[in-house]
């Protein structure tokens, strides 16, 4: 079975970069990308993932752009969830998931973010994943008439995996900053069909790496970005730790259950001092990923 890299935003991944693009040119390994980690890949690595998906437009953007400015050499897969970046204008997307600073006008807004998305599946690019949530099944009972009486955030976790969408997001509470691991990124493997993983940037310790924005854009949520004194489009902060206390309730209630379904095989890539995750996830040193 064929290793997949997962490459997400955290600090770790400035740490491990040198051994991350050796690795990276192995024909035996593919490289999914999360998040802002499309543009570490980009930037940092020299390399276009085989995958990458996004649940928030705002991490996405960069990416996005970047993609519509080099589509004649790119051959990344593009995740997308159905509607949520696919049909939905921007009410309904709080509805479905919740509230993005692309809705705020961020990097040219809802419409700009729409125009980008009808782009990459122009050309081909794409691959859409229908999907639930949490938050529209159960704000929306009438609509699902198969989960009345079930509990998918607790006692029936398993039984989401017998839907043919695969269900983003494990808890209700919509301002729970839960863990991007367990909430999008193993659902969205698992209906890929990707198993055989090994994680980096995941830690929630050590910042993350993030765009530079500047002054261009509101940061309200962010305010540590105003600090940034580089003029790179995308950077490592150290002090972007907003939300990571409660990554690590989440991770620590849910990502044993995904585990227990016995379907994954993952190794976590940043030693047990640097990583949250040595209590659940052994370390595996990027050299030996192609042994």
């Amino acid at each position: 079975m064929k290793k997949t890299i997962i490459i997400s935003s955290g600090g770790a991944t400035m740490r491990y970069k040198n051994e991350l693009a050796n690795i990276c040119k192995n024909s035996d390994i593919s490289t999914f990308a999360f998040s802002s980690g499309f543009m570490f890949c980009v930037n940092e690595l020299n390399i276009y993932p085989d995958y990458f998906a996004f649940i928030d437009p705002n991490s996405a953007m960069p990416a996005l752009e970047h993609i519509y400015k080099n589509k004649e050499k790119i051959h990344t897969k593009i995740i997308l969830l159905d509607p949520i970046h696919t049909n939905l204008n921007y009410d309904d997307f709080i509805k479905w998931y919740g509230t993005t600073p692309v809705g705020r006008g961020n990097f040219g807004g809802w419409n700009r973010f729409q125009f980008l998305v009808k782009n990459v599946i122009q050309l081909g690019l794409t691959k859409q994943l229908k999907c639930y949530t949490l938050k529209h099944i159960y704000n929306n009972p009438i609509q699902y008439p198969n989960f009345t009486n079930i509990d998918l955030v607790k006692k029936d976790f398993n039984l989401r995996f017998n839907q043919k969408q695969l269900i983003i997001k494990n808890q209700l509470d919509p301002s729970f900053n839960e863990d991007k691991l367990t909430s999008v990124v193993l659902p969205i493997l698992e209906k890929l069909n990707i198993y055989n993983i090994s994680l980096i940037g995941f830690d929630c310790q050590g910042g993350r790496y993030v765009s530079n924005l500047g002054d261009k854009y509101q940061m309200s949520k962010h305010p540590e970005q105003k600090d940034i004194k580089s003029d790179k489009d995308h950077v490592l902060l150290t002090s972007a730790n907003r939300g990571l206390e409660e990554a690590k309730i989440s991770i620590t209630k849910y990502l044993p259950l995904w585990l227990n379904l016995n379907k994954f095989k993952i190794t976590n890539l940043v030693e047990n001092e640097y990583t949250f995750l040595k209590k659940y996830i052994p370390y595996q040193s990027i050299k030996n990923l192609s042994k």
